[in-house]
């Protein structure tokens, strides 16, 4: 941590720091964990070689969405603010937020237990309920960043399917090829059953804490944006409930009765959430670097949207034996 963070945290919120440990992840942003009189916070730095000025303002309007969710009983950390502001910009190249540290461990589809399961589902309806309550007066359109019209999905197509070099992993040229199918029965309404409002937007192991038998906290919610909120239900039962080529009911059953407690949803529901999640995730993770050699964590996403691309057409019959 550089010195002008720690200083500014003694100038600026009282906080002089005992000791500061590396925390690992997050996409060339910096984090740390560290030991304070005021408890233990983190300290996460954003990468301004990542993000533009005006992305990490975006984030930090998403963050005061937090703020609220907080409040309204979200197991999230709590944000420390600094004359109404979440992001602290010492120069042009240093930005840094304060939260509450959490204590936890992230699961996967191999290790989630069936309690987890459900409190993971009931977590997810209470956030969804939360986002649900905040003001749409600012809300403009869905966001761009996905392929979330047929027109898109079929122009990603065409543009992959152009470029793709008679060099490329024979297994790409094969995924790609698989999802004309798919694209030639989609029609431009499918999208209009889906709700829209606020949601978290990167619903994944990463960004949920456990304790032995529930959610501890849910974080990270720099990309939460008004969305389709089914993306976070068909992006969690991808996660952990997709283990290797075989769903497991059992786990859509516990996510679907904790959900259920809080708000209503049907396996049909989880069905379109999954195809869904296909849609505006295809076009991120079926790229020519994740086959062959790649990192664990987009190798399991892209095997996700293949399983997917596999079992399209019977989804429903899969969940709803």
């Amino acid at each position: 941590m550089e010195d002008k963070i720690i200083a500014d945290l003694k100038k600026s919120y009282a906080i002089t720091s005992n000791e500061i440990t590396p925390v690992t992840g997050g996409l060339m942003n910096l984090k740390w964990k560290i030991t304070t009189d005021k408890g233990e916070l983190l300290v996460k730095q954003y990468s301004t070689k990542r993000f533009r000025r005006e992305q990490i303002d975006w984030i930090e309007s998403s963050l005061h969405r937090q703020i609220i969710l907080k409040k309204r009983g979200v197991p999230c950390p709590f944000l420390w603010q600094r004359e109404g502001r979440v992001i602290r910009w010492l120069d042009d190249e240093t930005a840094y937020m304060v939260m509450d540290f959490h204590s936890g461990k992230t699961e996967t589809s191999d290790t989630i237990t069936i309690m987890q399961m459900r409190s993971l589902g009931s977590t997810c309806a209470v956030m969804h309920r939360a986002f649900s309550q905040l003001p749409m007066h600012s809300v403009e359109s869905l966001p761009v960043f996905g392929g979330y019209t047929i027109d898109l999905l079929w122009e990603n197509f065409n543009s992959r399917m152009t470029n793709c070099s008679p060099e490329a992993h024979v297994e790409y040229r094969k995924a790609l090829l698989a999802q004309e199918p798919i694209l030639k029965q989609l029609r431009p309404e499918f999208f209009d059953k889906f709700p829209k409002g606020f949601a978290h937007e990167d619903f994944q192991p990463g960004n949920i804490l456990f304790d032995a038998d529930c959610v501890s906290a849910v974080i990270d919610f720099d990309r939460n944006c008004y969305s389709y909120i089914w993306h976070d239900i068909g992006r969690a039962i991808l996660s952990f409930a997709l283990e290797g080529n075989t769903i497991s009911i059992r786990k859509i059953y516990a996510f679907l009765e904790g959900y259920t407690q809080h708000s209503a949803l049907t396996l049909h529901n989880i069905a379109d959430a999954l195809r869904l999640s296909w849609c505006i995730e295809t076009p991120w993770w079926i790229q020519p670097n994740f086959f062959g050699e790649c990192d664990k964590i987009p190798k399991r996403f892209k095997d996700e949207m293949l399983w997917l691309t596999e079992h399209w057409f019977e989804i429903d019959s899969i969940l709803c034996l």
